[in-house]
């Protein structure tokens, strides 16, 4: 009985193991036959996004899209290309950001390079501002309750779509009125606390309805200490809005807003020195000037 036994589990190895190396074997035929152009050379500024496309010529082979280190939300790849959305952190002055595809070959890890964007500073210039003193120099109490946000927010960005999009239009600015405070600008609040615009500001009267940018979910309307009122749609592909200091919600979350929908009325909540519309847009992890979303198109 134990000699069948044994036979048995050689045979369910011997096949499994068979199976592994034609797989292996298909993969690296498979590799060999794909010709990849040079990689694509180009600039982007700190803190924007650009939108591209890039060969995706794998069958067999289950490749990702790593840029500057980090894994980018590549959707689902259609006749053999893969369109994505490329951001740079706002911080990030100078250098280089390697895209590369990275895989799998057995046991051993391979990576492709397919493009390269130099990065040319922006230059953000300084703002001061002058705030309730609660929001400059932070009490015990709400040092505590920033933090609970800050983890919950965590979890909210770990969440966010990247194998598909939930839009299929280019994205528009929420308001047309006038921009009170741009993005990536230094800020100093009160001549004390350091800090970084992070969004674009709209000139918004109190209770002026706030449509969002494109088709989302909603994974998020609270009320936050910093930015108060607040609505993040998760657009697909890595990419979110954000709605801040705002007065009423008008959707809960989970729900599945279409482009220019009403998400809620504008206000003056949070760390505000007056009302107005906060609008930030998170790309792959960084956030970035939302204008250059608008410019990218689909």
């Amino acid at each position: 009985m134990k000699k069948l036994i044994y036979i048995l589990v050689f045979i369910i190895t011997s096949c499994s193991t068979s199976q592994k190396v034609t797989q292996l074997s298909e993969q690296e035929k498979e590799l060999e036959s794909i010709k990849f152009p040079k990689p694509l050379h180009t600039t982007i500024e700190n803190g924007a996004v650009k939108k591209a496309q890039f060969i995706y010529p794998f069958q067999r082979i289950k490749a990702s899209l790593f840029c500057g280190g980090h894994e980018i939300a590549l959707g689902t790849p259609k006749d053999g290309l893969a369109t994505v959305y490329i951001s740079s952190s706002r911080h990030k002055t100078e250098g280089n950001i390697w895209c590369e595809y990275r895989f799998k070959l057995g046991k051993v890890e391979k990576k492709i390079p397919v493009a390269k964007y130099s990065i040319v500073n922006a230059n953000y210039p300084l703002r001061k501002l002058t705030v309730p003193k609660k929001y400059a120099k932070l009490s015990d109490e709400a040092i505590e309750r920033w933090k609970r946000e800050s983890a919950h927010m965590e979890k909210v960005y770990a969440e966010v779509i990247t194998d598909h999009a939930l839009f299929d239009s280019p994205f528009k600015k929420p308001l047309n009125s006038k921009i009170t405070a741009k993005y990536g600008s230094k800020r100093l609040f009160n001549d004390m606390k350091h800090s970084w615009h992070s969004g674009i500001d709209f000139r918004a009267r109190i209770g002026t309805k706030i449509p969002s940018a494109n088709r989302g979910k909603v994974i998020l309307a609270r009320d936050h200490f910093f930015t108060g009122k607040t609505v993040i749609i998760d657009h697909g592909m890595g990419i979110l809005t954000m709605y801040c200091h705002l007065s009423k919600f008008k959707v809960v979350e989970g729900d599945i807003i279409p482009k220019g929908g009403i998400i809620a009325l504008s206000g003056n909540t949070g760390r505000s020195s007056g009302p107005h519309l906060h609008w930030g847009v998170r790309v792959n992890g960084h956030w970035v000037n939302g204008f250059t979303l608008l410019n990218e198109g689909i």
